[in-house]
């Protein structure tokens, strides 16, 4: 069962690399250096944020672990905070919306970490 676990892992790490690779096979030469110019941008972490915690998110189903699934909740709750902040500049109603969902999910995956990990209740 591991094994199968491993599998199902390493083929969305391969699908999605294969996937990446085509579009970027798809480009002009403008737009690789764009992309190669947006790559050395340190900024651009925070904005995979909610992409890594998906990706935590899903080997934590996989795996039954649930400390990493707070983890995953935790990066995505930021991630999207982070995205709204920078969406609030062109669309301030989506920004909000982004950034009230963001909160949400870190506050309470927080507070259910905390009952998690110390046995803590607040209520």
């Amino acid at each position: 069962m591991l094994s199968v676990q491993i599998g199902a892992i390493l083929l969305v790490i391969l699908l999605g690399y294969i996937s990446a690779r085509r579009e970027y096979k798809n480009f002009t030469m403008e737009e690789k250096e764009q992309v190669k110019k947006e790559l050395r941008n340190p900024i651009l972490v925070f904005h995979i944020l909610p992409y890594i915690g998906y990706f935590l998110f899903f080997i934590g189903l996989v795996f039954k672990i649930n400390a990493l699934k707070y983890i995953a909740f935790l990066l995505m709750g930021l991630g999207w905070i982070i995205d709204g902040a920078e969406i609030w500049k062109a669309d301030s109603k989506q920004g909000l919306i982004l950034i009230l969902l963001g909160s949400i999910t870190f506050l309470a995956t927080t507070f259910l970490a905390l009952e998690f990990l110390f046995n803590f209740s607040l209520l």
